[in-house]
């Protein structure tokens, strides 16, 4: 079968839907990948073949604040305070809450991330490719609309907690008990208009829950750290994928004392272009540890941190994946990429997340789990964060913990095991009539 992806425009959105894109590939299906032309050479370097769709998003540019009103609005994060899609204590889950952050977060983020060109594009791009199964990000709408339009069977695959299936769970909720003509859904409404302008409307082509939560969800996360929602479910393990990278020959030498990774990813780095924790708050921190630190921070983060600890080694990026091995203990920012992969080594945790999507929530449940210890950016000190590292490493509960998330991520079906149910999935979902491509 024909299967396409569809990935948010950002690098760290790639590599999360490479391995099953590889998986699906290697058991002889035919499998592209589309998005803005952002992100195409990254793409063409994990070996998959590129379809660059609509204008390049510059998600960076858009977050600066010498662009439009909209970027002043993004970069002052009152508004995400307020109406912070992470936030899922269940007594803030008002509707006014619920509907505020549909109302905010349709105009700002995904009307503003996934224009009008770049769904047109792809929409006609799926009609004359005609793939079987259009795999798209949970950041990114243009996927179930190109599949509704091209009669394609489609599923979410998740980078980190299901927010959008719990908060749409939610919200339907608070809907439902309204009066037809009292709902107001910002969503539905914008994409609404999207299909309407491809022909779509009426039952079967027009709005329903399938085009925000797909017809099914692939999801990476751990069971047991996941959010428990009513959507349908395939649970895939977590498989690293770094980028293309070179091993640094250090790295295969053993360490003299017990390391820790200290990282705040690139998400930062590329969609917002700057961090929430203090670089130099950090640094403090481990500064007089008996630890040998690999840091992960470029030129420009350091150079607002002034001089490098002599316990710590300061690199640009080292694929994690080889380099948590080796690791006692990783600080970080909270990303997906990050956490899910320290998970995966069964490495204990520091989290201190920044405000950007399921961070924080992912952190908390990392806490209640008893894999990692959490502190709020803006409640970080030195000695703070220092209390907390050398917690998780004296404290041998962590470990034992974190062996225990990584003993059920391996017991989990790796994405070349989920292909089978992937086929049959597809051949349930595709529209009457619809025959597969060869």
């Amino acid at each position: 079968m024909r299967v396409l992806f569809q990935p948010f425009a950002a690098a760290t959105h790639v590599a999360a839907q490479v391995p099953l894109a590889w998986a699906l590939r290697a058991a002889g299906h035919e499998v592209r990948v589309a998005t803005q032309p952002d992100v195409a050479e990254d793409i063409a370097r994990a070996g998959l073949t590129a379809v660059p769709v609509g204008d390049p998003l510059h998600v960076a540019a858009k977050m600066n604040p010498d662009d439009a009103d909209l970027v002043d609005e993004l970069r002052d994060d009152a508004w995400l305070r307020v109406l912070d899609p992470g936030e899922l204590r269940p007594e803030r889950l008002t509707p006014e809450h619920l509907h505020g952050v549909f109302a905010a977060w349709t105009p700002l983020v995904h009307r503003n991330t996934v224009p009008d060109r770049m769904i047109d594009d792809l929409v006609a791009y799926a009609r004359d490719w005609r793939p079987d199964l259009i795999v798209w990000d949970t950041m990114s709408y243009a996927g179930p609309v190109a599949a509704r339009a091209s009669g394609a069977a489609h599923a979410r695959l998740l980078f980190g907690l299901d927010l959008v299936g719990l908060l749409r769970e939610r919200y339907r909720d608070v809907l439902d008990r309204l009066p037809a003509e009292l709902r107001d859904d910002p969503l539905e409404e914008w994409l609404g208009h999207v299909l309407e302008r491809h022909g779509l409307k009426g039952p079967g082509r027009g709005f329903d829950e399938e085009l925000v939560v797909g017809q099914w969800t692939v999801d990476p996360v751990p069971t047991s750290l996941a959010l428990p929602l009513r959507v349908p479910r395939v649970p895939v393990r977590y498989v690293p994928y770094n980028g293309a990278a070179l091993v640094p020959g250090w790295l295969d030498e053993p360490p003299g004392r017990r390391r820790i990774c200290l990282t705040l990813g690139v998400s930062f780095r590329e969609v917002v272009g700057e961090d929430q924790a203090s670089v130099g708050e950090l640094l403090a921190a481990v500064a007089d540890l008996d630890v040998e630190v690999v840091a992960t921070l470029n030129a420009e983060q350091l150079a607002a941190s002034g001089p490098l600890p002599p316990n710590v080694r300061a690199v640009d990026f080292v694929p994690l994946n080889e380099l948590l091995p080796s690791c006692s203990a990783i600080v970080h920012h909270g990303g997906a990429g990050t956490f899910l992969t320290a998970l995966a080594h069964g490495v204990p945790q520091v989290v201190v997340p920044a405000r950007m999507w399921c961070n924080t929530p992912r952190a908390e449940r990392a806490r209640t789990a008893g894999v990692a210890l959490t502190c709020p950016p803006e409640e970080l000190t030195a000695g703070r964060l220092r209390a907390m590292v050398r917690r998780v490493l004296d404290d041998g509960s962590f470990a034992r913990n974190a062996a225990r998330v990584r003993a059920e991520m391996l017991g989990t079906p790796t994405p070349g095991e989920i292909v089978p149910d992937l086929e049959r999935l597809v051949a349930a979902h595709r529209p009457p009539g619809r025959h597969g491509a060869a």
